[in-house]
């Protein structure tokens, strides 16, 4: 041990560092909550999205179309529905092969199917433009390797079209000719194509192809054709991601439009923007998804990341309203199951009502080969902020009206399927019970729904008949998953949201706006009124609608680096929890920071120094009422040199500093003896990780520092990373590729790096980083092994956001080994003072002379009002008692003679660790103490 007759100040400086972690460990978890609470971690993804809300973004506008290739009024209606007419910029239709002109003319069966499309176009806007290719359920002879026939047939059906009113805008001589459908080969589409240039009718109409199955033949037809060509077209239902991506950048290089007219997800949709695609059309229709991403594309992507052996993408995008919204998709026959992970950068926010958090992931699924076990999953997730955000839905509810306080039930408890959904008077009946849950990644296609089943019969709500039509009645039927028994959940406000057909994108109404018992349940098309409104009531909730009273007396405390707020809770019996909110001068308006809080104190650990922050807190009952806001408080962190985190590990991974920034794990740790105090945890290099708190090191100046028992040697397993990806990072590494300790950090350039020699394994050491302007130093064991004057990057340079012990921002080897006593300071320590912290300090300092028997005991420890000293009565001398706090400031100090037993009263100091000093004439001892309250 190096000496530790070292000044009161070194002294306490080196309890703070030491506490009892009983007593801190205690006082965190019973008192308060803080923002750390919602800190949850993720599996290891495969791609991550980051994302900063209010980003310029990048304008990616798309032309959108539906498709009456596949002839079905349905399918059009719904995409409608979810799309929006305004947004159908196209419709594709088709001229059909199937039997020769007569007279230049369609025959009659060939005619009546162009008139069905034609009805069903009718059914769109008037500004809704034709883009025209072949159906070919057959090719008729007349048209086998005759150009002219086909440029007749082409002709033709553009002229009717433009007669009904319609302008077309593209032609495709053939559909997926590269799979054959007897349409010709590529010669005959050249032909064909030089012919239609050579007619004045399509003088200002672009010539499309050659509408690839495959993506590896896009290009092997399209270069034979191009010369001919306006526009290069592929669908994606084969070949590799690489060629998918490379035929859009070609044609654009070209100078010719780019279009996939057969879109089958969302997945191709987010690739083709991202390579140049300026038309898309939706094969089949369009649901929630797909809908939501045609209007958030008119607005500004702020993400995007692909996975290209999976076949799979995701993005961010932000509407034009402002809306925010996550996409993921895959290859309808092609993709392998792929994790994407969203992470906010700049502010914790809400996905579908997960949080508040800054990171969210999208698992979706895919198959083992080519159309094996494909779902043709996609999905959308809203991702949400401020003062009224969603309740998170999972669980079992009574569903309840806005507009008549009458429930969701089952027409007599009728547990048969057919019978009617209407609303009755609550009775908390099992017909009036209803499960409601996400839908499972792989029901097919989109699963951005949710299923509702009742509790007492399983059946599910159903649109009768799979009806489009307003007012059309909603019973319970076998459930089956149908897209008519899945539904998306719109938020309104205040809890209540629109329940939305995945089938119709209707929503489920009181009839008439009835209040009566009995009146049934329909879809109608959203119109924003009450009686569309529903609030999912947990089952065993009283079915209420009064606001509990507001909390009163909010205070804050401002920290170093954290606000401690606390209050008088509400006066009601059933409040449930609080909800913190906060604002600042960047948001202005108020955004909620934590809910569900149920203590009466918090820590607000996410805020920035100089910045003042404006907070309420409200109550919400178990009938999710709401109260009114407290009376708002006012503070703002004044950055002085403080212990920011300090994560013991002795036995859980709270923190102990008044921060509160506890960290969580992910996957197979466990603890065992440790070297500053009494347990480690332990990480088994397999799966296994610790997450710290998104703005944990939010600092100019910082260290990090900590005792480390690796087990292995992994090259680059990560002691800590903190960062947000592979381009802005900080992290220390056992082993670097010249087999050393790394220290490094990057904010997109180079990386600027300490070096020292490894570690040894199977055996305890202590690092610590100091980063303070262009100085930076790495210590190991408390000394001094490596430093520069010229780092150029500081933490807040990076802002990082995933914050990791063991586990790295690239696909590293995870961190196999003990870690114990890691703290985190919001400035430089001296070598002195790592020096210091690197040695296991006793709970007393330095001992009695022992040949004259003399004892000291302190007790309780931890106390919270009084503090008993007693010493033997070999004192005859006057004896001073001190008591510092941490900042070595005297708190208290009493002089006792011939007294064996002496008493401080601490009830007026805040919970913490303090100093205490016994002096006698000849002897000194210190000794740490633990205030809790």
């Amino acid at each position: 041990m190096k000496n530790h007759y070292l000044s009161l100040a070194i002294l306490a400086f080196l309890f703070f560092h030491y506490p009892s972690t009983s007593a801190q460990k205690a006082n965190s978890m019973k008192e308060s909550e803080s923002t750390s609470n919602n800190l949850r971690t993720h599996q290891i993804p495969d791609r991550s999205l980051f994302f900063n809300l209010f980003d310029a973004g990048v304008s990616m506008p798309i032309i959108w179309g539906l498709d009456l290739a596949w002839l079905s009024e349905s399918n059009i209606r719904r995409g409608v529905a979810f799309m929006g007419e305004d947004k159908v910029d196209l419709v594709r239709s088709s001229f059909t092969p199937t039997a020769p002109l007569i007279d230049g003319e369609l025959q009659a069966e060939e005619m009546a199917i162009l008139n069905e499309r034609l009805r069903i176009i009718d059914l769109l806007p008037s500004t809704t433009q034709v883009v025209l290719n072949c159906d070919h359920p057959s090719v008729d002879p007349w048209f086998n390797g005759n150009a002219e026939h086909w440029a007749q047939l082409i002709d033709v059906t553009t002229r009717l079209h433009q007669e009904h009113g319609r302008t077309v805008v593209t032609v495709s001589p053939f559909n997926e000719p590269d799979y054959g459908w007897g349409q010709g080969l590529v010669t005959d589409f050249y032909n064909i194509a030089g012919l239609l240039r050579e007619n004045p009718r399509f003088e200002n109409i672009r010539i499309s192809g050659g509408n690839t199955l495959n993506a590896d033949q896009a290009l092997v037809w399209y270069n034979q054709l191009k010369d001919r060509l306006d526009e290069g077209n592929t669908h994606q239902l084969a070949g590799s991601f690489n060629n998918y991506a490379l035929f859009f950048e070609t044609v654009r290089a070209n100078g010719h439009h780019a279009t996939n007219d057969e879109l089958h997800n969302v997945m191709e949709a987010m690739v083709g923007v991202e390579y140049g695609m300026q038309t898309g059309i939706w094969w089949g229709t369009a649901e929630y998804a797909r809908g939501e991403f045609v209007k958030a594309s008119d607005g500004e992507r702020l993400s995007y990341a692909e996975h290209r052996p999976n076949w799979t993408a995701a993005s961010v995008y932000r509407s034009p309203e402002g809306k925010i919204q996550a996409f993921g998709g895959t290859s309808e026959r092609q993709a392998v199951t792929t994790s994407y992970r969203f992470v906010s950068k700049e502010m914790d926010v809400f996905f579908d009502g997960h949080g508040p958090q800054r990171e969210y992931t999208m698992v979706l699924p895919g198959g083992t080969g080519y159309q094996q076990g494909q779902t043709n999953a996609e999905r959308v997730v809203n991702i949400t902020w401020g003062d009224d955000i969603q309740p998170l839905i999972d669980g079992q509810y009574v569903i309840v009206n806005r507009n008549s306080r009458r429930v969701m039930e089952v027409a007599g408890g009728s547990t048969n399927p057919g019978s009617n959904l209407r609303q009755g008077t609550f009775i908390n009946a099992g017909y009036q019970q209803w499960n409601v849950t996400p839908a499972d990644s792989r029901i097919g296609g989109d699963f951005s729904y949710f299923t509702i089943t009742g509790v007492h019969s399983g059946l599910a709500p159903d649109v009768l008949n799979w009806s489009l039509e307003d007012g059309a009645n909603v019973i319970v039927w076998n459930d089956v998953k149908g897209g008519n028994q899945q539904w998306y959940l719109e938020y309104a406000e205040d809890g209540w949201f629109y329940i939305r057909s995945r089938h119709s994108a209707k929503c489920l109404e009181i009839a008439n706006s009835s209040t009566a018992n009995g009146a049934s349940i329909v879809q109608g098309t959203k119109n924003g009124r009450a009686n569309q409104q529903w609030r999912f009531i947990p089952v065993g909730a009283p079915l209420e609608f009064n606001a509990p009273e507001a909390p009163q007396n909010l205070t804050a405390i401002a920290n170093a680096t954290s606000v401690r707020l606390e209050w008088t809770p509400s006066g009601d019996a059933d409040v449930a929890g609080y909800t913190i909110l906060r604002s600042d001068p960047e948001t202005e308006s108020y955004n909620t920071i934590a809910r569900n809080v149920t203590s009466t104190s918090f820590v607000d650990n996410s805020v920035k120094v100089g910045v003042q922050y404006h907070y309420v807190v409200r109550a919400k009952d178990y009938s999710l009422n709401r109260s009114d806001n407290s009376n708002q408080v006012v503070a703002s962190v004044h950055g002085d040199n403080d212990l920011v985190a300090h994560l013991l590990f002795d036995g859980n991974t709270f923190d102990n500093t008044e921060n509160l920034n506890h960290s969580a794990t992910f996957g197979g740790v466990s603890y065992i003896e440790g070297k500053a105090t009494n347990e480690a945890i332990r990480l088994n290099g397999t799966n296994a990780f610790i997450q710290l708190p998104y703005t944990i090191a939010n600092h100019r100046e910082i260290t990090i520092a900590t005792w480390v028992h690796p087990n292995r040697n992994a090259m680059w397993q990560r002691i800590f990373d903190f960062g947000n990806g592979e381009d802005e990072y900080m992290f220390l590494t056992t082993e670097s590729n010249a087999q050393e300790l790394r220290f490094a950090i990057k904010s997109y350039g180079e990386e600027q790096r300490l070096n020292a020699p490894m570690l040894p394994l199977g055996a305890w050491s202590h690092v610590a980083i100091t980063l303070a302007g262009s100085e930076a130093r790495l210590y190991v064991n408390g000394d001094l092994v490596d430093e520069s004057d010229n780092f150029s990057i500081s933490p807040m340079d990076i802002k990082p956001v995933l914050n990791y012990i063991g586990r790295s921002q690239y696909p590293d080897p995870l961190f196999g080994g003990a870690i114990n006593d890691f703290r985190i300071y919001n400035y430089a320590l001296s070598d002195f003072e790592v020096s210091s912290i690197s040695e296991i300090v006793p709970n007393r300092i330095n001992e009695f002379d022992q040949t004259k028997n003399r004892t000291l005991d302190v007790w309780p420890i931890p106390t919270s009002d009084i503090l008993y000293i007693s010493y033997n009565s070999g004192y005859t001398e006057m004896i001073s008692i001190s008591l510092y706090n941490l900042s070595g400031e005297l708190i208290l100090q009493q002089s006792f003679t011939n007294q064996s037993e002496v008493k401080l009263n601490v009830f007026g100091l805040l919970s913490g660790v303090y100093v205490l000093r016994f002096t006698s004439q000849n002897e000194s001892v210190v000794e740490k103490v633990i205030i809790e309250r």
